[in-house]
């Protein structure tokens, strides 16, 4: 099955979009060792470079993936948020 974007990289194994701050909303179920709270808000904990806590720095994949939260859930591959990221332009219509 061809990409729907083939000029970005593959989801898997990029992990760029795991470098986001990731408020946690009602109903988002994660290990309470991976939260951080930052001025009362519940968010995924990061570390020094940024990367989320549930990233394996190995693998660049989600540790908690079925689990992972909603906003996680809600990041589509391609979309402007992903795009600009990697520095990748929007595709014309």
């Amino acid at each position: 099955m061809p990409s729907s974007h083939p000029d970005l990289p593959a989801c898997a194994g990029c992990g760029r979009c795991c470098h986001l701050v990731v408020e946690l909303r009602p109903g988002d179920i994660v290990p309470e060792e991976l939260v951080a709270v930052h001025a009362g808000v519940r968010c995924m904990d990061q570390h020094g470079d940024g990367a989320c806590v549930a990233l394996d720095a190995i693998t660049r994949l989600c540790t908690i993936y079925e689990d992972r939260p909603q906003t996680c859930r809600d990041f589509n591959r391609g979309e402007a948020l992903c795009r600009k990221i990697l520095g990748a332009a929007m595709p014309a219509s």
